[in-house]
């Protein structure tokens, strides 16, 4: 069973009810998220990679699906009963949203692993991305041919997984865990990482082009001195 509270269920719920794409629409902020090159990103770590399987079951590293992109990285198991499918709502509305910009579209990437090889092989990822309406374009859904390939990726990125087990102590197939989001720049770098409180659609583009603009020298890069107008150096 995931870690989730109880308005998470009836959010959830809701958003089933009304359709995965008007969900994600309406899973807002709740505030204004700062103008994007208003703000740094500091790096926060190296990403990791690992040999993953496609939808194919072609063998590939992850970092070769990177390839020269900006990358939005989720964890997720394909019968998770809430947080996983918020997850991959908000990256629906991203999609979206994304498609209206063809410029920025070119520079992303969206990678959604699996971290129950058991039973998330390549098919049933083809068929959760399939259910879920994903435009698989610019968004690919992997997971690894055994635990022992999967243990160092989550390692490399915190994300701790507890799987659930009866009274018997027989795996039930559900896992505890907290949900987390990453976003990583072309230098493999991990700049952003999101709980389910600051996931949302707006705040991923925004970073998004915060980075674009650190790349450009239009926008502030990390370790910069923010000066107020009128101030001045002493």
């Amino acid at each position: 069973m995931c870690l989730k509270r109880p308005v998470s269920v009836i959010i959830i719920l809701w958003g089933l009810l009304l359709g995965v794409p008007s969900f994600a629409k309406d899973n807002g902020p709740g505030y204004t998220p700062p103008a994007p090159g208003s703000y740094e990103l500091p790096p926060i770590k190296r990403a990791v990679d690992g040999i993953l399987l496609d939808t194919k079951g072609n063998r590939q590293h992850l970092f070769d699906y990177m390839d020269d992109k900006l990358v939005i990285l989720s964890f997720i198991y394909t019968t998770c009963s809430d947080i996983c499918h918020i997850a991959t709502s908000v990256l629906h509305q991203v999609t979206t949203e994304l498609k209206q910009d063809p410029v920025l579209s070119d520079q992303v990437l969206l990678i959604t692993l699996s971290f129950d090889p058991d039973h998330d092989t390549p098919e049933v990822m083809r068929r959760y991305a399939e259910t879920m309406e994903c435009d698989t374009s610019g968004w690919v859904f992997l997971t690894t041919s055994s635990h022992a390939e999967l243990q160092p990726i989550l390692d490399g990125y915190g994300q701790y997984i507890v799987r659930e087990r009866d009274a018997t102590g027989k795996v039930t197939g559900t896992f505890m865990h907290v949900l987390k989001v990453f976003l990583i720049d072309r230098e493999r770098k991990i700049r952003n990482i999101y709980s389910l409180s600051f996931l949302n659609s707006t705040l991923l583009l925004n970073d998004i082009r915060t980075l674009l603009l650190e790349e450009s020298g239009e926008g502030i890069t990390p370790g910069q001195v923010i000066r107020k107008k009128g101030s001045r150096k002493e």
